[in-house]
Order: structure tokens, then C-alpha cells, then sequence
């Protein structure tokens, strides 16, 4: 398992939380921590996701992106699993 956070920037609508845990689930990610920051003079708002998975990221990011209200998505730290051996 790979372990990933992500850096979301979105607009700041009520459902947009919702739909990016809903898309994280069904795209096979496990959550290991949120926090959600709404700037109140830009209705912009930033979302760290932490995440783990066997899948690539590059799945979740584009179906991520795809969203209504999405501005930005990146990974902010990648870290992979390691077994012992």
C-alpha cells in the first residue's frame, strides 16, 4: 500500500466535500485524515486528503479533477509502504 496527500482546491459549495470522499471510495482509497479550510473572502477552499491505496494516484486525481467546482488537485507527499523483509 501506498500512502499519499493530497492538496485540493475547490470552490466553496456544500456537496463538494461529499463528492470527492464519495469518488475516493469508489475509486478504492482508503482515508487516513482530512482537513477542510474555507477562506470566507474568496469562498475558495483547501482540502488535505490523506489516502492509502495499491491503486495509482494518478487514478483518483483525474477522476478528482473531473468534479464540478474542483480548481486544483495535487499530491503533496508520497510515501510508500514498506515491508520488512
Amino acid at each position: 500500500m501506498n500512502n499519499y496527500q493530497l492538496t485540493i482546491t475547490v470552490d466553496d459549495k456544500q456537496v463538494v466535500l461529499e463528492r470527492i470522499l464519495q469518488v475516493t471510495r469508489y475509486r478504492g482509497f482508503l482515508i487516513n485524515g482530512i482537513n477542510a479550510v474555507v477562506n470566507t473572502g474568496t469562498n475558495i477552499g483547501t482540502i488535505e486528503l490523506k489516502v492509502y491505496s495499491e491503486r495509482s494516484i494518478d487514478l483518483l486525481i483525474d477522476q478528482i479533477n473531473k468534479l464540478i467546482d474542483i480548481k486544483d488537485v495535487y499530491v503533496t507527499k508520497s510515501v510508500p509502504h514498506k515491508t520488512n523483509a
